[in-house]
């Protein structure tokens, strides 16, 4: 009798090997709004999106939509979560000090 190989890549329960954690990007259909690293942070520290959620008091929704850049988490939530994940807050969004070009700067004076 031979073994055939998992249909859909599902175990059987013949394969007693545990897989290792997939850390290759992920598409998204979405353009990020706001880009950043909170993905990869949460990894090297070895945590779930759903261990992340019940550290910070949130939904593993809520976790997902920040780190596919969908959503922003408040100022002190994202303080405390830098702090989890035993970083700053500027690492998890590079764009965090961002100015405006100059072309935007004429543009809000004029309206003053």
């Amino acid at each position: 009798m031979s073994t055939s190989p998992p249909l859909f890549g599902f175990s059987s329960g013949r394969y007693h090997d545990v897989m290792p954690i997939q850390h290759t990007p992920r598409s998204s259909r979405h353009s990020p709004r706001f880009p950043n690293r909170i993905r990869e942070y949460r990894l090297k520290a070895g945590l779930s999106q759903r261990k992340l959620a019940e550290i910070l008091g949130r939904g593993r929704n809520a976790v997902s939509s920040w780190e596919r850049g969908l959503t922003l988490p408040s100022v002190p939530r994202l303080l405390r979560m830098a702090k989890v994940l035993d970083t700053l807050g500027e690492a998890l969004y590079q764009d965090f000090y961002v100015t405006l070009p100059k072309e935007h700067e004429g543009a809000t004076s004029s309206k003053t």
